[in-house]
């Protein structure tokens, strides 16, 4: 999908939910055929999510600057040199961070109100790392006002 077709709130959060859901599950429920695809003898590899939910291990995208931000680069050559679980935990940091920067990019000309909104959608879903290492996230506490307002 074009970022000039991502235009409310709502269509940019199912892009970000569809991309977030194609890594869960190549991080989860495809983790062996994930893995066996990120061989440390090929080039620099990339997982990316899919607005489809399809996820893809690929080179990155040889235009530059590219269409999109790009995910971590080389998530392959460290597989073979740390724990499984702690590789897949490094791919999903990254992954995270990946999908922040896709959101930003199609939100760059949202408002205020609506960057609010689309954060809070955001923070309703465990993040790809939360859901790779089992963590639960932490309920809502009260917490002491920093002295600016939102």
């Amino acid at each position: 999908m074009a970022s000039s077709s991502l235009r409310t709130v709502e269509e940019i959060f199912k892009d970000y939910n569809a991309r977030r859901s194609a890594l869960v599950r190549a991080l989860t429920y495809d983790v062996d055929d994930f893995y066996s695809q990120c061989d440390p003898d090929k080039e620099n590899l990339c997982l990316y999510g899919q607005p489809n939910e399809a996820w893809e291990v690929a080179l990155p995208a040889e235009e530059v600057p590219s269409e999109l931000p790009e995910p971590g680069l080389g998530i392959n050559f460290a597989r073979d040199g740390m724990n499984k679980k702690d590789w897949l935990s490094l791919v999903a940091v990254h992954s995270d961070c990946w999908l922040l920067s896709v959101a930003f990019y199609f939100g760059a000309r949202l408002n205020r109100n609506e960057r609010k909104c689309f954060f809070s959608m955001m923070n309703d879903l465990p993040t790809v790392f939360e859901v790779v290492t089992g963590q639960k996230p932490v309920k809502d506490k009260p917490t002491v006002e920093s002295g600016s307002k939102s």
